[in-house]
């Protein structure tokens, strides 16, 4: 009896998912645990493990698509065996070729090779489609193909080999291929480039020349089209929707960081760190910004359909550069944390998200966010708050400012940059101010403030 594998439920938050790529062709055998598919949330990668072993009969689903959780993207069972009651509504099993295999059954009688397929009309396989994607191509700037694929479907080998032997067109030589006018053996540009008063002279494709440039480097004047994403897209989406549905506005100060920047240092020299020795000054800030929150719970919330919810667990939302695009992991309950339990846990959090391996539940239910920009040299920056929270604070780098002592003696002391955009419909300046100033003086007095717990 043939089994079904399901997209997986990424998450208590995840409606779902994209498939990134299949790790399986139909026909493979798979065993239990075995990974068949990458897929993508928002926020992290997955690796999607077979429950069930067999046969592939069938895949439900392309590389590329959106896939609700929990629906079937593929059949498991004998060979043979029938599997259309397990189909989604509306689903087209995958064919063998679409698993682009690099062997081909032989055609029980010869038959002529098929004609190239029509510029614009071929039909292309998910891959094939994702390399001319991130070449920046398109079909038609290609000679025309004959796809090796079943039926003439042009897989990936395709269009690669066609790359790899056709010259370089110019933006307006592309174009013209596209009209139809015939590429010359050679062009007259820089290194062999077919230019636009080169085409329509008579020629046959011929491959690059040996002394071509080769077909990656970019040409001059070159536009390079790169669709968004979909991390890309939900990102974009949500900063929009931000600025879009807010009154955001922004403030600035500093605090004086000498004492805090003096204690990490008698931490690191200590011979007994008591699991502190990996501190840095963004989780010292970080855990300032727990400590003024417990003393300002107004800031701490969401703000939805003209309902303000105050939150009274503080969950802190931290933005981390990934290889995927921004994520942010978000620690919760932190202020039941100490100094070095947040430390390991966000450092802990961050590589994962690095390596998107991060639970997408960890990526959700913030009520505060911290944006560190320090470590890039960044003084100062207007963060944007991630909706549909209240607030979210800006860390710039540390700056060397020259101070007055109380004798009147000039010193100088470490300042850091601290930026809080707010929802102005909810929140006003001067509690934003107060907020800033509980900050400060935390972060000024921050090995006080240890001590006290």
């Amino acid at each position: 009896m043939s089994t079904a594998i399901v997209m997986p439920k990424a998450g208590n938050t995840v409606e779902e998912c994209l498939l990134s790529k299949w790790r399986i062709q139909v026909g493979e055998q798979v065993a239990i645990g075995q990974v068949i598919a990458d897929i993508e949330t928002d926020k992290s990668a997955i690796e999607v493990e077979s429950t069930a072993e067999g046969t592939v009969l069938a895949l439900f689903a392309q590389e590329g698509d959106l896939v609700p959780v929990l629906s079937n993207i593929c059949a498991v069972g004998a060979a043979g065996e029938d599997y259309a009651d397990l189909a989604p509504a509306g689903a087209t099993p995958a064919a063998a070729e679409q698993a682009e295999p690099t062997v081909q059954a032989t055609p029980k009688a010869v038959e002529p090779p098929p004609a190239p397929a029509a510029v614009g009309s071929a039909p292309l396989s998910p891959r094939a489609r994702k390399f001319l994607e991130e070449q920046g191509l398109t079909l038609s700037a290609l000679p025309p193909l004959s796809g090796s694929g079943a039926q003439g479907r042009i897989i990936e080998q395709d269009v690669r080999s066609a790359w790899e032997q056709s010259p370089r067109l110019s933006p307006v030589a592309a174009s013209l291929a596209a009209a139809g006018q015939a590429l010359p053996a050679a062009g007259s540009g820089l290194g062999g480039m077919i230019l636009s008063g080169d085409m329509g002279s008579q020629a046959q494709t011929a491959a690059m020349p040996e002394t071509a440039v080769p077909a990656s480097a970019p040409a001059p004047g070159q536009v390079i089209e790169q669709p968004l994403s979909h991390i890309r897209k939900i990102i974009a989406g949500r900063l929009h929707e931000s600025l879009s549905s807010m009154a955001q506005y922004t403030l600035c100060a500093e605090a004086d960081v000498t004492g805090m920047l003096s204690l990490r240092e008698r931490i690191k020299a200590s011979r007994e760190p008591l699991s502190l020795a990996n501190i840095n000054i963004g989780d010292m800030v970080m855990y300032a910004v727990i400590k003024a929150l417990q003393k300002h719970p107004e800031m701490n919330g969401h703000f939805s359909d003209n309902v303000i919810r105050l939150h009274s667990a503080i969950n802190i939302g931290f933005a981390c550069d990934t290889p995927r695009g921004l994520m942010v992991p978000v620690l919760h309950n932190a202020s039941l944390l100490s100094l070095g339990q947040m430390s390991n846990t966000v450092k802990n959090m961050a590589k994962q998200a690095n390596e998107g391996k991060l639970n997408p539940d960890l990526l959700a239910g913030a009520t505060f966010t911290v944006s560190n920009l320090g470590a890039f040299g960044i003084t100062s920056f207007t963060p944007v708050i991630n909706a549909p929270e209240l607030a979210i604070l800006g860390v710039g780098k540390t700056l060397l400012r020259a101070v007055r002592g109380k004798n009147g003696e000039i010193e100088h002391r470490d300042f850091i940059q601290l930026s809080l955009t707010m929802n102005h419909m909810v929140i006003d300046g001067a509690p934003g101010a107060r907020f800033l100033q509980t900050l400060k003086a935390i972060i000024e007095n921050f090995e006080l403030v240890c001590i006290a717990g």
